[in-house]
Formats: structure tokens, sequence, C-alpha cells
């Protein structure tokens, strides 16, 4: 059986590889792939020790101190939602930090998703969020379109607040906890992001310990 040739951009045709089986497949059965979208570029609220993205502002040659316009933003789920012939298609957000785009953002972020997708095919939204500006509102927009929230929280206050601290050197355990708690109550699916140092390899315990059962006190679904 001969191998397929493939047309290469940068010289004659060549026998084909394992790393062009997605390309060559491409006709012949679903598609999916990911991608992880930063529609605040660098922008974060928070200056935590050990972050590589907040100088990505002032780089050389980068982008700067941009945010995704909305042109951008719907060129990007119109093509992306194209693009994946699978089933299922997944949105992950992060940053910087999201959420500083705001609400209205993620709202106009389902909207085009809802005109886009294809019949018969899932949208789903990841968010990976520092925490600290999720409140009621928020919750009530996450659970209703289904998003799954990922929290950063570095364990026990002690070591959360050792490095992920605010711009003027504040701690934000208590705010990110409030998060949690507040995720947990409107039934969120939310999961953990822990970034594990050397000091707290052998002592980081439980980052939620006393959060209440996911179903306590959860809000009544027309609660305003």
């Amino acid at each position: 059986m001969k191998k397929p040739f493939v047309l290469d951009p940068n010289g004659p045709p060549r026998p084909a590889d394992k790393y062009d089986a997605p390309r060559l497949m491409a006709d012949k059965a679903p598609l999916g792939f990911h991608v992880m979208i930063k529609p605040a570029g660098s922008a974060c609220n928070l200056n935590c020790t050990y972050c590589f993205y907040l100088s990505k502002a002032t780089l050389a040659g980068g982008p700067g101190a941009k945010k995704m316009s909305d042109v951008t933003l719907e060129r990007l789920i119109r093509s992306y939602i194209e693009d994946v012939t699978t089933p299922e298609v997944v949105f992950t957000w992060q940053g910087g930090e999201p959420t500083l785009r705001g609400l209205d953002f993620f709202r106009n972020v389902v909207v085009l998703q809802q005109k886009y997708a294809k019949p018969g095919q899932t949208v789903l939204n990841d968010l990976q969020t520092n925490g600290t500006l999720i409140d009621e509102q928020w919750c009530r927009f996450l659970k209703k379109n289904d998003f799954l929230v990922g929290l950063s929280i570095d364990g026990p206050e002690h070591l959360h607040d050792a490095y992920r601290k605010t711009r003027n050197g504040s701690p934000t355990f208590h705010k990110v906890f409030r998060a949690a708690k507040l995720l947990r109550r409107f039934g969120v699916p939310a999961c953990f992001t822990i970034q594990v140092m050397r000091n707290s390899m052998d002592r980081v315990g439980p980052p939620v310990a006393g959060l209440p059962p996911s179903k306590k006190d959860r809000p009544n679904e027309n609660e305003t």
C-alpha cells in the first residue's frame, strides 16, 4: 500500500507522516479541537508572585494591553463552530482575568454561540477565574448557561495569600472563598486550580474545607 503524499508549502511533495493524519482525515471523520480564549488579554486585577502572563502587556513586539473586540469575538465564534465537526464544541475562557470583560461581554458570547451553533451541536463553556469579581449576578448567569468554572485557589488562607495578592499587595483568600461558597450555593459546576509550590507540598489540604453541601441554601430559581 502506497503512502499518501502531502504538498509542503516549504518544499516539494513529501510522504505523509503521523502529524499529517488530522489534516488527511478531516473530510473522512469528525474533526474536533480545543481553543483557549483570552478576551481580556493579559489584564488582571491580581499580581500573583508566580504569574508569567502579566508581563505580556509590555512585551516588546507583543500585542500590548488590548482586549478582544466585538468584531473579533463574532469572527472567532463563527469560525470555531464552523471548523469543529464533532457533536460538541467547547469554549475555554482564560486570562489574565476574563471576568474583567463584564457580564455583558459573556451574554453576547452566549447569543453568538446560539446564532452560529449547528443543528444538533452542543456548545459548552469553561471559565477560569481568580474569583474575586464573582457575585450572585455572575452565579445566576453561569448557572443558567451551564458554564463550568475553574476557580484558582492555592489552598488554605496562609498558603493562598502568600502568592495570590492584589495589585496593592492585599490578600485575596476571603474573596475567593466567598466566590467558592456562592458557586456552591447556586449549583454552578466548579473545580479548583491549585498552584503547588515548594513550601506547600507537605502542608496543602482541602482548599475549601467548610463549604456547605452543594444543595444547601440554594436560591430559588426565580430569585432576582
